[in-house]
């Protein structure tokens, strides 16, 4: 219409030049002027008012059709006629869109957590109408963030500050579902999984006990380890001790079965690293014993 309103005021400064001309000598003429601006200003007011009929509704967005101010309906994507100066048209874009909020609120155990998330949504295309009588196209601050914030309080009073960090993925199906089922009375669509948390910020003297209970829980793994490597060496000691005791008794019935003598001449040559002894004895200058005899006293007699 600005255009129109342009044609409107140099049509009607044509009349201003026609009358100037009756005021003026002979020899100046505004009459041919007059009409000239006449003419143009009827062709001004004529392409105005053409060009406010027609409307264009880009890819994405619908338009809300106004009739003295009120919503009678709304046109699709694409080229439209309407009546000029009775009706006009309002934009509201219907693509999916992604709102940023904050919400602080009291866990279960009382604690103050802040939550950060983002949520993606779009309006109704087939309500959008319906949506700007209701609520205008200022939906984000009135509808949606009270909304988030109205949803984070309700499902974060349900866990503690540390079930919260544990059951992320169980709270932000909660937060969602709550947020779908608020923002769906107002013709508003939450994106499938359109939620994300992006952070839980807890307070000062939270985070320092959280800090401490993990300081604690690795000097209890630390003293964990120190204990089972102890066990391990007492267990390991104690094996040893009875292979020990086994061996003893082992050689204990091998003595009682076979004779002193062959066993301590058995384990001499099992140990013998293939020199002569130095320790020799008193009597005919030969060794301090005998193996042959020992050899000899410790034979099994035939009748075994």
């Amino acid at each position: 219409m600005f255009i129109a309103t342009i044609g409107i005021i140099v049509f009607v400064l044509s009349f201003v030049l026609k009358g100037l001309n009756k005021q003026t000598p002979e020899h100046v003429n505004f009459g041919a002027s007059a009409w000239t601006t006449r003419v143009i200003g009827l062709l001004l007011v004529a392409a105005g008012i053409l060009m406010s009929s027609i409307v264009i509704v880009p890819a994405g967005n619908r338009a809300v059709q106004l009739r003295f101010g009120a919503a009678i309906g709304s046109l699709d994507e694409g080229i439209h006629v309407i009546v000029p100066v009775m009706d006009s048209t309002i934009l509201m874009e219907t693509r999916t869109r992604k709102e940023e909020s904050q919400a602080t609120a009291a866990s279960r155990d009382l604690q103050t957590v802040t939550t950060s998330l983002a949520l993606n949504f779009h309006i109704d295309p087939m309500n959008v109408a319906k949506i700007y009588r209701n609520v205008g196209t200022e939906y984000t601050n009135r509808i949606i963030d009270p909304a988030v914030q109205e949803s984070i309080k309700t499902v974060t009073a349900k866990y503690t500050a540390e079930e919260l960090i544990k059951n992320r993925a169980q709270v932000k199906a909660e937060v969602e579902q709550d947020i779908t089922v608020r923002l769906k009375a107002y013709d508003i669509v939450v994106e499938p999984a359109g939620l994300s948390i992006t952070n839980f910020d807890f307070s000062p003297e939270f985070n320092k006990a959280i800090e401490q209970k993990q300081v604690a829980q690795q000097e209890a793994e630390q003293q964990k380890y120190v204990l089972q490597k102890a066990e391990l060496q007492r267990q390991t000691e104690v094996t040893r001790a009875e292979g020990t005791a086994q061996a003893a008794k082992l050689n204990a019935e091998s003595l009682r079965a076979e004779g002193s003598g062959l066993v301590i001449a058995r384990e001499w040559i099992q140990k013998w690293d293939g020199k002569l002894p130095s320790v020799y004895g008193s009597g005919q200058g030969g060794m301090i014993f005998d193996l042959g005899s020992l050899m000899k006293s410790g034979q099994v007699p035939t009748g075994r």
